[in-house]
């Protein structure tokens, strides 16, 4: 329950089965990438699982739920969520959506068959009017459908940076889209230099560039240097069915625009 002048938000947790689950890893680990343009690949990454992308991926992405719980969201709030797949993001202001708390939410992925999810999920949630899906590049300052530039009072890009070849660009278009004070809020997997084994960066860099995933300590690194630090939190998260000690890094950031 949210206090007195707080939005309220949702654990979102989607139930899974395990016939389900092995559908998922079916795609993954027998899956081919394939394309010439990065929309193709995605696409042929995830058309055969993104029905079923919420129910598996949300225990294995850890760093979503303490980003979207500790999201600042003010009256009005304009929120533009950046690679934000099926939307999912959005179950966790569910109640509040429909509400003088959001003004409006836009939400861009550049992988059809997420994006089919997504607006099936605005349809069955009775979202429309307030939640935009957008189909398109999130590094696209010109994307049709963006609110005007200085307008956002948060952006949020969660699990996509990792998966943007050129992925600075879309730090710059949240940059852009933000208004002076305005929130940016990032979460992904990452490489932890302080207490990282150096075996362990190296295993988990391989693992995800085999599905086009690159870890980088740059990223925190830029997003340090671009806006004013309120929260970081690293911690290490597991996956569904590989050993617990298995752990990869993952990062929960908060950041201010100066």
């Amino acid at each position: 329950m949210a206090g007195a002048g707080e939005v309220e938000r949702t654990d979102y947790t989607p139930k899974s089965s395990f016939a389900d689950d092995l559908r998922v890893l079916k795609a993954m680990w027998f899956g081919s990438v394939s394309g010439d343009s990065h929309q193709d690949q995605l696409e042929s990454f995830y058309n055969k699982q993104a029905h079923l992308y919420d129910q598996y991926r949300h225990r294995m992405l850890h760093g979503r739920k303490p980003l979207m719980m500790n999201m600042p969201v003010k009256k009005g709030c304009v929120w533009v969520d950046l690679g934000g797949g099926t939307a999912s993001n959005v179950e966790f202001f569910g109640k509040s959506v429909m509400t003088d708390w959001f003004k409006s939410v836009h939400v861009v992925d550049l992988t059809p068959s997420l994006v089919r999810v997504a607006k099936k999920r605005v349809e069955d949630n009775n979202w429309g009017g307030k939640v935009n899906i957008i189909l398109g590049d999130a590094t696209d300052p010109n994307l049709e459908g963006l609110p005007p530039s200085g307008s956002c009072d948060v952006v949020s890009i969660s699990y996509a940076v990792t998966m943007i070849p050129n992925w600075r660009d879309v730090l710059k278009n949240a940059h852009r889209l933000l208004k002076p004070g305005g929130h940016i809020c990032v979460c992904d997997f990452t490489v932890d230099r302080d207490s990282q084994w150096g075996i362990s960066k190296t295993f988990w860099k391989y693992l995800f560039s085999t599905d086009h995933i690159y870890l980088s300590e740059e990223h925190i690194e830029t997003l340090q240097s671009m806006f004013d630090q309120t929260r970081l939190e690293v911690n290490y998260g597991t996956f569904p069915y590989v050993p617990f000690f298995l752990k990869c890094p993952y990062y929960a950031y908060i950041g201010q625009k100066k």
